[in-house]
Formats: C-alpha cells, structure tokens, sequence
C-alpha cells in the first residue's frame, strides 16, 4: 500500500476548522458579510478535503488487503514445498498425495511416489502414531522425529507427516550416555583363606597376574583403576566400556578363574557394577549394593544394579570355603546380646519348611532356652515337609510350635523374630510377621536373591555352608551354656545336615563334619535320625514311577507329575535327589503340580548350577538345589519353558568352551 502523507490530513482538518471557528465569531456580528460567506466556503472545502482523504485512505486500505491475501495465498501455496523440513501427506489408504522437494532429496532419494504406500518408502506405518504425537525412526542412515497431523480435506480426510532430522541431536545424546561414569567395585574372594600358607612369591606371582589381567581388560578404554586394600579394587570407567564388559558377560570372571594360587585353587572375583545413578557418587553406591548382592550369592560372578532390579553374571564356580569363623564368632555373640534384650523369641523358617529349616529352628529354641527367655517356633504343621520332626517336637518341647496367625497376635515391639534356612521374602512362611517384628535376626546358606530379606538386624549368611543346621550348630559351639545339649535338639540339627547335604556327599566342607562329629558327642544317634527321613509305602512308589518315566535331555534328567499327589514336595525332592545316580546326569528336575502352582524341584552334582537355571524360570534356591512356583502357566508350559533354559545354558557354555579352547590354541 502506498502511504499516503499525513500533512493533507493535517492541512483539511486545519482548514475546515479555520473556517468553523470564523463562522461563529462573525455569526451574530456579520451574519451577511462578505468574510462571514468566505469563512463558510473554507470550512465547506476543508470538510471536502478531509471527505476525500478519508475515502482514498480505505480504499487504498482495501487495495493493500487484496494485495496481502493474494501475497499470503501464494506464500501458503509455496511455503511447503521450499520449507526445509521434509513433509509428506497421506490418504485413509496410506497412500502419498503430495510431498515436498524436501522429503524428495532427504527421504525418497529423487523417486516418483506418488500412489505408493508410505511404508513402502519408509519404515512407518501411518497407523504407528497418533494425531500429534511423534516417534523416532532411522531412514537412509539419518535419525528423524516423526510428528503427524491430520485434517480434514473437502474430498476426505488427510494426513501429514513432518520430518525433523534429529541426528545430531541423537548423536550428542548417545555420546553423554556413553561417556557417563560408571563404578566397578572388585573383590578378591576369600583373599585370606586363598592365600594362606602360601609363599610370598606365590602371592606376589598371582596378584601379578591378576594386575596383568585389569591392565589388558583397561587398555585404551581412559580408565580410573585403583586398589582399596589388598583384596579389593575399583574402576570408574565409561558406561560404553561398562556395557561392552555386560554383553561379554564380563570375561574377566573366566580369565581370573584361570590364574592358579598354590597350583591348585582358582583365584575368583567379585564384582558390583553400578551404572543407572544420576551422579557418580550415586553409582558408587549403587555399586557396594551389587557388590554386597554377588556375595551373598556366592561369590565368583558380577552383579550390576539397573532400574528394575539386578541382573547376574558368572556363579558357575563352588568357591572356596571359608576356613576362619572368626565372623560367625562375633554374630553368635551379637546374637546372645540381641536375645537378652528381648522379652520373647519367634523362630520361623520358610514355607513348606523341611528338615533343615525346621532342624534349625530347634537349634535357635535350644539357644533360647539357655538364655532363660520364652519363645515359640512358627510353623504350619499340615503343609510341613518335616511332619515326623514336627511330631517328635510337640513330644518333646510341648506348646513349643505355633501357627503364625497366633504368632501375629502376640509379636510386640520388644520381641525378637529369628528367621532360618530362608534370606527370601517370598517364601518365608509368613511375610506379615516379618514385616511387623522390630528386630530380625536372618540364619541362611541360600544364595542371596534380589527380593531379599533387608529389613534386618543381624544376619549370618554364608552361601558355603552346607545348610542352616550347620551354622546354628556352629554357633552353638561357641557358646558355654550350663547344660548340654538334649539328644533330641542335636538330632534335629543333624538331621538338617544330612538333608541337605545327601548323607554328607553333596555340598559338604571341613566345617560340617566338624559341626557334625560335635553333635555326635551330644548323643545325636544316625540311626534315630535315619527314621526320621522314613516315608510310607506309596509315597516310595509315587517317588519310583517319578524316576522311571524320567527322560533325558544330554545331561538332564527331567520327570514330571501330571495330578496331584500327597506329599509331592517330599517325593520330588527324593525323585530329584535319585535321579543324580543316574549315570551322566549332572542336573535333575522335577516338575508337579501343587494347589493352584506348578512347581519345579531341581538338583545338581555342582557342574550345573541350578539356581541360576530356575531364577530364570521366576524361582532360586542354592547352587545345588532349587525350586520354582509358578501360577501363571501349566505344567506343560513350565517344562516347555525349563527346555528352553536348559538349550541357552548348554549353548553358552559351549561357547565358553569353544573360547577356553581357542585361547589355549593361541597360546601354544
């Protein structure tokens, strides 16, 4: 639009004005003068003037709104087609009506389109987003963000797809992620116990070799690597390292296997890895937690803490044993303190408790009883595995065993709750009595699981020993009460031990035929305790059939109950345990039915570890022996599912074979 000048405004106001105000000054004076007629002609021009004015100023306003529409038209015409943003537009079909030269060199290449279906130009099916909203996808090599947007069209509904190239951005993202610290915390496991007795050239040769190994794993990676002590290590690392570590599955756990202390023993590593915390000194903390987990499960495997949990690597080795009891020394008397403070003691084990757990749970009333301080034992008799234990107990030590309801009534704040033979939330035989004791006290050899028992104010676990009995019993040991102990609590003790350990072949260390021969003195008889593994005709045949439709799998032996039987928890365990005398067998399992669960009991020689193989079924257990329930599945599905895992593990494992083998090629 031409600007008009303001000064023609001006002057016709001016004017027309001037000659008004003449107008009423000679109005009464010289109505009919000649300068009264003058007057009226200047005032009637100067309102023509400013009538003009007005009307040329809109109509050249219309003319500049015509001008701007017919501007915007062909601006919103062209805009698409020369914005650098690649746009597509789609029908109902999906397929391409228009698009833009943009998205012709970017995404099409150069190609002709029209009328092909989007998702055959591009990995994206219009139907994968919804109206504004947008997702990232790859196309030739370059990252976009994909937002869409519908409308409506006069012949029908329309949708548009814009392009934004996000590819830097995704590379600036991808490099902070990966250059995040991460903390790896190492330890040497059972450094004491490893290196006693030998050399100090034998200890300097095999730290040496061990350094030698952190220095090729580190090499070109940029990392902090340090000792804490002698036995303990740490590496701050970047999380691409730390990842490529994770999908190896953490090498350095087979190459520290290798190195040989006293040309017998395989030195093996603990490692805690933390990588998901905001800060580094949230990652170091998150570190200890893992590290704290990958030894209580044993030792000789990785642990790293990530948002929904852990996840495990390595735990295929038995360790090595701990020879010094100075900790177990120390909880015992912490133990002593805590049960003389308290005003009563509640002994619970887990689930479907069996001679270990109950055994134990005898051992620690014995403990309390010396101590002069009531307790009770927490137990559900009708789902017991232990029921001849079980009766010989109300014999024994009558009103001494309590349902847990009753147990919940009773628990006050000042009271003591010892758990035995279980560090699991899951199947403890009640988990609200757990949660509304004050004071907890947790006796176990299990492998440490994620859903652990933390709540905790003294624990003494130890994943080496051979059962819960045993370190009950090696308490006991330490202690100077006035009276001995009764034949029958030393019976009950040893009749975990023998549980759990197969008759002292499986799982069996220095330490429990100590604890054993020191309940031999106490008048525990094996023959009395043999009875008390007796069962009756039919659950020895139910058992037997078990065994004889067992089928084999390479080195697995699986059976499996199609109905439900009574004591089935029993007979499997047997079934299982029986089927390891088959020869090359190294693993076996036991699948059945049980209520409303299908379960799964599984036992090893020690090559396999078989709570690693149920953990991923949903279950867990000891290295040796473990169990899996389940409700969302069937028997048939669960044993599908057991193939399975049992295929992967024997797949990983000939792969690590393969390696071992390769590598001592090279070497040669």
């Amino acid at each position: 639009m031409q600007s008009r000048q303001p000064w023609r405004l001006i002057c016709s106001g001016a004017l027309m004005t001037l000659g008004g105000l003449i107008m009423m000054i000679m109005a009464h004076a010289q109505y009919h003068s000649l300068p009264f007629w003058f007057a009226v002609i200047v005032f009637l021009a100067g309102l023509g003037w400013l009538i003009y004015e007005i009307l040329r100023m809109r109509k050249n306003m219309l003319r500049y709104t015509a001008r701007m529409n017919a501007a915007l038209t062909r601006t919103l015409q062209t805009a698409p087609e020369e914005m650098p943003v690649p746009m597509a537009v789609v029908d109902t079909r999906g397929e391409i009506i228009w698009y833009n030269e943009e998205f012709t060199k970017r995404v099409s290449g150069g190609a002709e389109l029209f009328g092909l279906k989007l998702h055959q130009v591009i990995p994206l099916r219009p139907d994968a987003i919804a109206d504004g909203e947008s997702i990232e996808t790859v196309i030739r090599e370059r990252r976009y963000r994909v937002t869409r947007m519908d409308y409506e069209r006069k012949n029908g509904h329309a949708v548009m797809f814009c392009f934004e190239d996000i590819t830097n951005y995704v590379m600036l993202r991808q490099l902070y992620m990966d250059t995040r610290p991460c903390v790896l915390l190492i330890l040497v496991d059972n450094y004491e116990d490893l290196f006693s007795g030998t050399r100090q050239s034998e200890r300097a040769a095999a730290l040496a070799s061990l350094e030698a190994l952190f220095d090729r794993m580190l090499e070109g990676t940029e990392s902090v690597f340090c000792h804490l002590d002698d036995d303990r290590m740490l590496i701050v690392t970047e999380a691409r390292h730390c990842l490529e570590m994770e999908r190896a599955h953490f090498p350095l756990l087979d190459e520290a296997r290798k190195i040989k202390v006293k040309g017998r023993s395989s030195l093996t590593l603990s490692i805690g890895v933390g990588r998901s915390g905001e800060t580094l000194a949230q990652n170091e903390f998150f570190a200890q937690q893992s590290l704290d987990m990958a030894l209580g499960r044993g030792g000789d495997q990785a642990a790293v803490k990530t948002d929904s949990g852990f996840t495990f690597y390595g735990g295929v080795s038995q360790g090595i044993e701990h020879k010094s009891k100075a900790k177990n020394r120390a909880i015992a008397k912490d133990l002593l303190k805590l049960m003389l403070r308290c005003t009563h003691v509640y002994i619970m084990g887990h689930r479907a408790s069996d001679l270990d757990a109950v055994g134990a749970a005898v051992g620690v009333a014995y403990i309390a009883e010396q101590c002069e301080i009531p307790y009770n034992i927490v137990i559900r008799t009708e789902s017991t595995m232990a029921r001849l234990l079980t009766d010989r107990i109300a014999e024994e030590m009558p009103g001494c065993m309590i349902e847990p309801e009753q147990a919940l009534a009773e628990i006050r704040p000042d009271d003591l709750l010892v758990i035995v033979d279980t560090f699991s939330k899951d199947i403890v035989e009640d988990a609200e009595l757990y949660r509304l004791a004050k004071h907890v006290v947790v006796i176990d050899h299990h492998r440490q699981m994620v859903n652990y028992l933390d709540n905790t104010t003294l624990k003494l676990h130890d994943p080496h020993a051979s059962s819960a009995a045993e370190l009950v019993t090696g308490m006991i040991q330490y202690f100077d009460f006035r009276d001995e102990m009764p034949q029958f609590c030393a019976e009950a003790l040893m009749a975990g031990i023998m549980l759990d350990t197969k008759n002292f072949v499986m799982q069996t260390g220095v330490h429990t035929f100590e604890v054993a021969a020191f309940l031999r003195e106490r008048g525990a008889d094996p023959i009395a305790v043999k009875t008390l593994f007796a069962e009756s005709l039919e659950a020895y045949q139910q058992r037997s059939k078990l065994v004889s439709e067992a089928k084999l799998f390479g080195r697995y032996a699986i059976t499996s109950a199609a109905e439900q039987i009574p004591d089935i928890r029993v007979i499997a365990s047997q079934a299982a345990d029986e089927l390891l005398g088959v020869e090359g067998v190294d693993a076996s399992f036991v699948l059945y039915p049980a209520g409303d669960q299908v379960c799964i009991s599984a036992r090893s020689l020690g090559r396999v570890n078989v709570q690693v193989i149920m953990e991923q079924l949903g279950g867990g257990g000891h290295q040796i022996m473990a169990a899996t329930q389940r409700t969302d599945c069937t028997l048939v599905q669960l044993c599908e599912m057991l193939v399975a895992v049992l295929e992967k593990t024997d797949a990983e494992a000939a792969r690590q074979e393969a390696q071992e083998v390769q590598e001592e090629q090279q070497e040669e």
